[in-house]
């Protein structure tokens, strides 16, 4: 059985844009923990007492994928209630098409580069899983901060870049006041 304050990780990383007015500010980022794939979702479904096995699920899940794909790759978008809208949109050639001429000579293969699926959370009442509502049912704590850790170049390139490390906030001589990261 889980707890109920799982905290996320907030991982915090600087700006080292020299150009950009927001040079040396720091920007959150969460510390991810891993990727569940379908197989492992759907055994953490069955753990909160479903009547289903974990190869129903799964079945019903890969079906839905396929479905999912089908529907998106012919322009149509998907609303899952209570989880959000997936739909498909163009990324357009670099420039676009000057002119409705050119634009018909190139087609809708030379227009398009990519065809990008994006989703938009349901913000529904009883289903909110937008920014501000997630942000609410979550407990943030910071943990660690990345700094810089030397230069590398990596092969088959000149171009030296640079390395970083991560060290716990408490460490980092950084005076964040935020919470102290569990061990």
């Amino acid at each position: 059985m889980g707890t109920l304050n799982i905290q996320m990780r907030i991982n915090l990383r600087q700006n080292t844009n020299r150009k950009s007015d927001q040079y040396g500010f720091y920007y959150p980022y969460i510390d991810r923990t891993g990727t569940l794939d379908t197989r492992g979702f759907c055994k953490h479904m069955t753990e909160h007492g479903t009547m289903f096995d974990r190869a129903t699920i799964e079945g019903v899940m890969t079906t839905m994928q396929g479905c999912l794909v089908e529907l998106l790759s012919q322009g149509v978008a998907v609303k899952l209630n209570g989880i959000g809208t997936f739909y498909p949109s163009a990324q357009s050639i670099k420039g676009g098409a000057p002119t409705l001429e050119e634009a018909r000579a190139l087609g809708a293969d030379g227009l398009v580069q990519g065809i990008h699926v994006r989703f938009l959370p349901d913000g529904t009442k009883l289903d909110d899983i937008t920014s501000k509502t997630m942000k609410k049912n979550c407990s943030l704590t910071l943990h660690q901060v990345q700094v810089p850790d030397g230069e590398y170049t990596p092969e088959g390139s000149t171009k030296p870049r640079r390395k970083y490390k991560y060290e716990p906030i408490t460490t980092s001589g950084m005076e964040d006041g935020g919470d102290e990261p569990e061990p």
